[in-house]
């Protein structure tokens, strides 16, 4: 009996002494460093990713940070939990046994301790979180994850795009969260100024431009548009007792307003010429226009449909209402670069599945009210488009 025990001690030191081994690995095993690339950004970390048994170790922590995925550690059973969207992976140290999304799993790379960190294999958590990964050999980097696409938006420009404290949120905002749903791709927001827009997405600065940007020939030949997703249209603003059907050939020699230098004041004035007992009224700012019709300071205004919707989703109560059909419209796509055909036909699918399955109309009615209903001219244009 006493040596039958006496052998098992030293069995059991050398079993303790090999689990340490390769559990927690000393710094010198992590030797064959490899980089880490997450959504096409270098990551940092120490230590570094590592080679161990052809496989790829990378910190936990830090590559569930750049993927925007929650961390948890379980000091208790020796586990780290990973959470990011509706997939979560739960792996335990020394352990070839890993749960994912509450099921037990068996995979080929186990956990380990480095340094106090914990290392997992990039292939388990690619598998598990549904991530992309690809390695180049010759320059050691692993990839986890796509890059996210640019957006270039101008968030000066509300409703379209604009900032509400420290959020950004506008109709295109929420329509770009909507694209990335049915996509796949992950699209972030870059605030650039109107007049650099298209300089960069020219220069490969942004991927997409979506701010309101208008379809028209000079445009199409330096960039490629989606099909249209919204209408610029003007129409007749009045108090609510008044007609609720009202074309601009009603107006006739009555007193109009619209804003200064606006596209509608353009229209108004060729109107006058051929109605010259109309009485036209300029405002430098569009609220002051609103503000004149309800006042009875004119009898009604023509005014850009979008802002003017926006306004009276947010100001029920006041006497204002929209009338007839919206016409003189132009249409608005986002922009890509010029013959990126492949990223043109994901955002014209996603366009597509978003207007059939009811989401188009659920943001649109957020931002403007229930759609407007355009001139039968204006409506054959936007199908043709």
């Amino acid at each position: 009996m006493h040596r039958r025990k006496f052998a098992f001690i030293p069995v059991m030191a050398v079993f303790v002494s090999l689990f340490t081994l390769l559990v927690c690995l000393p710094a010198a095993y992590a030797q064959q460093e490899a980089g880490l690339q997450v959504k096409g950004e270098m990551v940092q970390s120490d230590p570094a990713p590592f080679i161990a048994d052809n496989r790829v170790m990378v910190p936990v922590r830090e590559t569930a940070a750049a993927l925007g995925a929650d961390v948890s550690w379980n000091g208790e059973n020796q586990s780290v939990q990973v959470s990011r969207g509706q997939d979560q992976i739960t792996m335990f140290i020394g352990n070839f046994q890993v749960l994912i999304n509450g099921r037990n799993e068996k995979v080929e790379g186990a956990p380990v301790i480095v340094n106090g960190k914990a290392m997992v294999p990039v292939r388990v958590l690619a598998d598990a979180l549904k991530l992309p990964v690809a390695w180049d050999s010759e320059n050691r980097v692993v990839s986890l994850g796509k890059a996210a696409l640019v957006a270039g938006s101008s968030l000066d420009f509300p409703p379209f795009e604009f900032k509400e404290g420290d959020e950004v949120v506008g109709f295109e905002i929420d329509l770009i969260k909507a694209l990335e749903e049915i996509s796949g791709e992950e699209i972030t927001v870059k605030d650039i100024s109107f007049d650099q827009l298209f300089p960069s997405l020219r220069s490969g600065e942004v991927d997409m431009i979506i701010s309101g940007i208008t379809i028209v020939e000079q445009r199409k030949e330096i960039v490629d548009f989606t099909m249209p997703y919204f209408d610029w249209g003007q129409i007749i603003l009045t108090r609510k007792d008044s007609s609720q059907d009202l074309t601009l050939e009603d107006l006739a020699g009555k007193k109009i307003a619209s804003q200064a230098g606006s596209y509608p004041g353009e229209l108004l004035d060729d109107f006058q010429e051929n109605h010259p007992g109309t009485q036209i009224k300029f405002y430098d700012e569009l609220e002051d226009v609103w503000t004149a019709v309800e006042k009875g300071e004119v009898e009604a205004a023509l005014v850009p449909h979008a802002p003017t919707a926006y306004y009276l989703t947010r100001h029920k109560d006041c006497n204002l209402q929209m009338t007839g059909k919206v016409f003189a419209s132009q249409p608005s796509g986002i922009a890509v670069q010029k013959g990126n055909q492949e990223l043109l036909t994901k955002l014209n699918n996603s366009l597509e599945t978003i207007k059939k399955n009811g989401t188009y109309d659920r943001i649109y009615e957020k931002w403007f009210g229930a759609p407007p209903a355009f001139t039968q001219e204006e409506a054959n244009a936007d199908k043709e488009a």
